[in-house]
């Protein structure tokens, strides 16, 4: 994988057990689509955050959640 700054970087140890698969989609299913929205831009402030994506990614609350 690339090492350039900005680049994407996988975390080891990092694959989502069953348990916290089951507790993620309880979360996502239990909240409205303004909820859902919220957790993505989240999500995403964090992964800019900690390096996992590149700083200029957008931060975009959109109009549908899929």
């Amino acid at each position: 994988m690339d090492s350039q700054e900005g680049a994407a970087r996988r975390l080891p140890g990092r694959k989502m057990k069953p348990e916290h698969r089951e507790e993620l989609l309880r979360i996502w299913d239990g909240v409205d689509d303004d909820g859902r929205k919220m957790i993505l831009f989240v999500s995403r402030q964090l992964a800019r955050d900690q390096g996992l994506v590149p700083a200029d990614t957008p931060l975009v609350i959109t109009d549908r959640v899929f």
